[in-house]
């Protein structure tokens, strides 16, 4: 009798583990749970998109509670985006704030890649500062040193800076941030990925990117969901400083 029972217990302990399985998915979706940022504490929630969302019904993305949305302007320095412009003026007439990116090459001249992204982001309208993506993922392979990047990292930095009258904000992953950034440049503000936590890193950051996974109304497939490191509050001021320095 004890062995039977032991048998059914043990049964639908792994029926129930195989239904809390698939009603979560992939593993993806259990540290998305575990550590999703709260509402409480960061209620000023976006995304960051590409031409890889294709279409967007930002209507629906703005109706599920988005706020901002940082879009993918151009990469090195001869890319675009082709859904840029789509991406930047639907999220705009919704109502949502948009910031331009740039994801830095490691084999391209920085000074060409910032000519590349300021001839692509739009000015004047009110948006968040440009922001560049920095990180070894998806990046070139004939890089010749870390020297290297970080020189011409330099250079498109300033370049920006020089262009806009404010600094950009620098998007990265908690790896990357001490190996690629130099330490003049980790006084700026920063975007940061960290999917296992908030970002406890010795920087200010704006913006935490806290899943790559994210479902949101309006976008098919997933996508990278970020939230605000501050208050409501604090982010209209942002809004507004931004409106005022951009006209």
């Amino acid at each position: 009798m004890i062995e039977r029972r032991w048998l059914l217990l043990t049964g639908l302990s792994a029926l129930g583990a195989v239904a809390l399985a698939a009603s979560f998915g992939r593993w993806s979706d259990w540290r998305a749970l575990l550590v999703a940022p709260s509402a409480a504490r960061f209620p000023v929630r976006g995304i960051d998109v590409s031409h890889h969302q294709g279409a967007i019904d930002w209507r629906k993305v703005k109706a599920a509670g988005q706020s901002f949305a940082f879009i993918k302007a151009t990469e090195g320095a001869d890319f675009r985006d082709r859904r840029f412009l789509d991406n930047w003026y639907g999220a705009r007439a919704e109502g949502l704030v948009t910031g331009a990116y740039h994801f830095f090459t490691f084999c391209s001249p920085g000074a060409a890649q910032a000519e590349n992204f300021l001839a692509v982001a739009p000015r004047g309208e009110g948006a968040l500062p440009l922001a560049v993506d920095i990180e070894f993922a998806g990046n070139c392979a004939a890089w010749e040193s870390l020297d290297s990047i970080q020189r011409e990292l330099r250079v498109f930095v300033a370049h920006l800076e020089s262009s806009e009258g404010r600094p950009p904000i620098l998007y990265t992953t908690l790896d990357s941030l001490g190996e690629l950034i130099p330490p003049e440049l980790q006084g700026y503000s920063f975007w940061i990925r960290s999917l296992w936590g908030e970002p406890g890193v010795p920087v200010r950051w704006l913006f935490w990117q806290h899943s790559s996974t994210g479902e949101v109304p309006g976008i098919r497939g997933p996508v990278d969901r970020n939230v605000f490191s501050d208050s409501s509050a604090a982010w209209r001021e942002l809004v507004a400083g931004a409106a005022q320095e951009s006209q």
